[in-house]
């Protein structure tokens, strides 16, 4: 099939990935698929670069998902974040608004979403600037949009997130201690209600206003897991183990809770052993990643 409107050849993913941030590659397909939307397209722009490509036009974020030729499957991943906005938008959530959702078949069918533009800092931007009272008080909004989403929901991506973590290769490398003690951690998760999970809450995506109002960002990983699941971004990146967030997030707590609370999810996610090699090393035994998830705290 020739193409119309996006004229690079896509063969694997190198050649997806010397492509996906091209405003010149892409400019005829985001201003077709406005037209198709009913938009009015103008500068176009970039965003932070992720695996698909997303452009800002004028308030409105295009995102359009990488094809199949490149070797990836993007389909899950656009249906996720579809089944998560949806869900934010209906609950009231501080989020992007959903504004079209579809697909645009050229030489390659491309997946898009156009989604509200939110401007503003993130929490990594403006975190170290913070009063210990504006941090608690971010965490305890923080915990506010968590409650009201941690919910029970449809199987929406079918993927169940303590086997994918037994089975991942980011895995690898890690001590026969800690993988014993995951699997230990995972068997008593199973027995847990399964709810929906950001699954990145990272402080890249966290927007605070100059309200102090919180906007979440970035709903691609979303999944249903035990709530556990959802610490580990929050504890490690979010607030980086700074008491003020956790006290506004947690309420009362003493630090046996959040060491806890903070292995149990480093074990159960995917993303776990690189986020501990990232953050503390190369870490062997159980009680030494305790004694460090301690060490990290601030009080």
């Amino acid at each position: 099939m020739k193409s119309k409107f996006f004229k690079y050849e896509i063969t694997d993913w190198e050649s997806w990935s010397k492509v996906f941030c091209s405003i010149d590659e892409f400019a005829s397909l985001i201003e077709e698929i406005l037209r198709q939307e009913r938009f009015v397209s103008s500068k176009i722009e970039n965003c932070k670069p992720g695996t698909n490509g997303v452009f800002k036009v004028g308030e409105v974020i295009v995102k359009i998902f990488v094809p199949k030729q490149s070797g990836y499957d993007s389909y899950p991943d656009y249906k996720t974040e579809l089944f998560a906005l949806r869900r934010a938008n209906n609950l009231d959530i501080t989020a992007p608004k959903l504004l079209a959702s579809g697909e645009i078949r050229d030489k390659y069918l491309f997946r898009y979403l156009l989604m509200e533009h939110i401007d503003g800092p993130t929490l990594g931007d403006i975190k170290e600037s913070l009063s210990k009272k504006e941090k608690e008080v971010l965490g305890g909004k923080l915990k506010e949009i968590v409650s009201s989403w941690a919910t029970t929901c449809e199987d929406f991506n079918r993927i169940n997130v303590l086997n994918r973590t037994l089975s991942s290769s980011r895995w690898q490398g890690a001590s026969k201690e800690l993988l014993d003690y995951q699997k230990k951690i995972i068997n008593e998760l199973r027995n847990e209600e399964l709810i929906y999970v950001h699954g990145d809450l990272t402080e890249d995506n966290i927007i605070v206003d100059d309200k102090k109002q919180i906007v979440i960002l970035d709903f691609a990983d979303s999944v249903r897991a035990p709530a556990v699941y959802e610490d580990m971004t929050i504890i490690c990146d979010a607030f980086s183990f700074d008491g003020a967030f956790l006290k506004g997030y947690y309420g009362k707590f003493d630090d046996d809770y959040i060491v806890n609370r903070c292995i149990t999810s480093l074990l159960s996610h995917e993303y776990g052993y690189l986020v501990i090699k990232n953050i503390f090393g190369d870490v062997k035994k159980v009680e030494d990643l305790k004694c460090n998830i301690r060490k990290k705290l601030i009080n």
